[in-house]
């Protein structure tokens, strides 16, 4: 475990609104966020627009002085592809003149929106933005959103397919609006339920004021993952207008927003007791552009948390869950594809192909092709100090692909694996092996030796 690779980041809406749940901006709420973030040493990255510009900014400038808050700009007016981008680039730039006015010391261009499109981020590339946050890991449907397809995390965008990376080192950063349980969201296809949001896990029954076991469980599994990649970063969002308790907004009662704020301060002091990175969403996304020339490859090996969500009118409106138990799962992304691996499958069970035609609706799902051992010697043998797997892929079309061996293999190490963009053991449980196929059969031969 290297968890000071884990780069935490705490955002919080605080925009004006005007909707049936709520007119004005959520001034209560901003400063009941900020005192439990701030008490703990969490600096907030406050998502702000022109209505609630005026109304904070006194506080915000206080904020960023005393705990290094920082802000992002609401990109209110979400626009399809529907040939309006002029009208979307003149308010937005207005929005973020106004934003820089109050704010002087804001250094770096981030947006944020839920309902996302190729227009918006060619748009946001020309005005200069280094980052949008909003995406959400296997979401469809809910709150307008469907994201499903797109990696978690941080990646670049592809400003032609939105929800695909970008081929190189991409102009803005895909953030995710809050972390996910990435082995249950999976699993269970309910990736609203399975995450950090408090709201979402309070009414759940995942988590309370006094028990945050689950959110507990979700955060190690991230951390356990800090000795697989170079960085691993984790975004948390609540927002504000969710913790106001005055007339203005009418979304939670009394009583859940204490059990929240409990909840938050519980998990700050938790995860305070970790070696991590705390930063802003703005410097994250610096930190990731400095880092990487291109989407990073992630790897996560994730495991069932055995908590689970009752039975209540907020599950059922969802369609009901899952109730599992779920196998341990390895996950991985790169800028050419997705895949996600049961325990004991050689084979993904989820291929996302991000180098085929797909339009930016598309979740990019690829046929997984057979991969065959046949049952002989010369294709698999196991000795005390040595494996060797012979693994045959006839596949017509050329695209990205990979493979795991699950296995105790404490003391083995990769001996030979031609062929192949890159095979290593992860956590003496697997053989992670990636590579393309170019549309004529492939053979791997994986060698394992033990030290």
């Amino acid at each position: 475990m290297r968890s000071e690779r884990l780069i935490y980041t705490f955002v919080s809406m605080a925009y004006y609104a005007a909707s049936p749940w709520g007119h004005g901006v959520p001034v209560d709420g901003s400063d009941r966020i900020a005192g439990v973030a701030h008490k703990n040493g969490i600096p907030v990255t406050w998502i702000v627009n022109s209505g609630s510009i005026k109304v904070l900014a006194e506080r915000i400038n206080s904020w960023h002085e005393q705990y290094g808050d920082d802000v992002i700009l609401l990109l209110e007016h979400h626009l399809p592809d529907n040939g309006h981008e002029e009208d979307f680039k003149q308010v937005t730039d207005s929005e973020w003149r106004e934003l820089k006015e109050a704010f002087p010391w804001v250094e770096t261009k981030v947006g944020a929106a839920g309902v996302i499109s190729n227009t918006m981020i060619q748009t946001l590339e020309e005005l200069e933005f280094k980052g949008l946050w909003g995406y959400c890991w296997e979401q469809s449907w809910w709150d307008e959103i469907t994201h499903k397809g797109a990696p978690w995390g941080f990646w670049y965008i592809n400003s032609g397919r939105y929800k695909a990376p970008h081929t190189g080192k991409g102009r803005i950063t895909a953030c995710e609006w809050t972390a996910r349980d990435l082995n249950l969201a999976y699993h269970t296809a309910s990736p609203c339920i399975y995450s950090t949001d408090p709201w979402d896990v309070l009414r759940a029954g995942l988590c309370t004021g006094e028990n945050i076991e689950y959110w507990k469980k979700l955060f190690n599994d991230y951390i356990y993952n800090t000795d697989k990649n170079e960085f691993v970063y984790f975004t948390q969002q609540q927002e504000s207008h969710e913790m106001d308790v005055t007339d203005a907004f009418e979304i939670m009662p009394a009583s859940d927003i204490l059990e929240s704020e409990k909840m938050l301060d519980n998990f700050f002091k938790y995860i305070k007791g970790f070696n991590i990175t705390i930063m802003t969403l703005p410097s994250a996304i610096e930190h990731y552009q400095s880092s990487n020339q291109q989407t990073a490859p992630c790897y996560m090996l994730t495991q069932d948390s055995d908590i689970r969500p009752e039975i209540n009118k907020y599950t059922m409106t969802l369609g009901g869950v899952g109730s599992g138990p779920w196998p341990e799962t390895f996950l991985y992304y790169d800028a050419q594809c997705q895949m996600a691996f049961v325990k004991g499958e050689c084979r993904p069970r989820m291929l996302r192909n991000y180098t085929s035609n797909s339009k930016s609706d598309d979740d990019f799902d690829e046929t997984v092709p057979m991969v065959i051992v046949e049952e002989k010697a010369s294709t698999y043998e196991r000795t005390e100090n040595f494996i060797k797997i012979v693994f045959s892929i006839n596949h017509k079309k050329p695209i990205p692909f990979g493979l795991v061996y699950w296995d105790d293999l404490t003391g083995f190490s990769v001996d030979e694996c031609e062929g192949t963009l890159e095979a290593k053991v992860l956590e003496n449980k697997l053989v992670f092996i990636r590579f393309n196929l170019t549309g004529e059969e492939k053979i791997i031969q994986l060698t394992l030796k033990k030290q």
